[in-house]
């Protein structure tokens, strides 16, 4: 994927978040105060007015810049979190003109582990750590199989999407929700959802 395809990726993926923002509200204020979608939203606002007036020199370089505006736009530690998908993924990535399949893994990867790193969060926390890390595993799997990255992708857009369902089986132990105990459980998390929503509007893009 050269800078321009991940250009209209990032853009797409903005689209998709802005365009969930009832529904993660929604989401958000059954173990939170819910305003997640309205935080979504500006932050994949912004982006895709920083993409319409930057230049970038390589995929890399779009990559970070939007990880980046996500985290000063955003607001508290979720603009930090999501924006290290893109941001700390990025910085692990060879700057090259034309990503391929193991280029998406390491964007993936990295994000995860910075993710892990920002939020002090792991896997069964009921974060968006576990969307993110199953789409991770998912992804390597069907890279080891030699698939191309669309069907990578995919798999891993699957894998994020069963991950956020299962947050519901789960005690939070991160954010507001925490407090709630056992009585965070039967509900999606919201962070969640909205990793898996930016997984599949990827998948999306690049199978179109």
């Amino acid at each position: 994927m050269k800078t321009a395809e991940i250009i209209d990726m990032l853009n797409a993926v903005s689209t998709t978040a802005i365009d969930a923002k009832e529904e993660l509200c929604k989401l958000d204020s059954f173990v939170g105060d819910g305003d997640h979608g309205f935080t979504v939203e500006r932050g994949f606002s912004a982006v895709k007015a920083m993409l319409e007036e930057a230049d970038f020199a390589s995929p890399k370089e779009a990559l970070e810049a939007a990880g980046d505006e996500l985290a000063d736009t955003m607001g508290g530690a979720i603009g930090l979190i999501i924006g290290g998908l893109f941001a700390g993924g990025a910085e692990a990535m060879e700057d090259k003109d034309d990503l391929e399949a193991e280029d998406i893994y390491t964007l993936l990867s990295a994000g995860l582990e910075e993710i892990k790193l920002i939020g002090g969060a792991k896997e069964g926390d009921r974060t968006l750590i576990d969307a993110l890390s199953p789409a991770c595993d998912a992804f390597k799997a069907a890279l080891d199989e030699g698939k191309a990255v669309g069907e990578c992708i995919s798999s891993a857009a699957d894998a994020a999407e069963a991950g956020a369902k299962a947050t519901a089986d789960m005690v939070a132990k991160k954010g507001r929700a925490k407090f709630l105990q056992e009585e965070s459980k039967g509900y999606v998390d919201a962070g969640a959802v909205t990793m898996s929503k930016i997984i599949r509007a990827m998948s999306d893009y690049i199978n179109q």
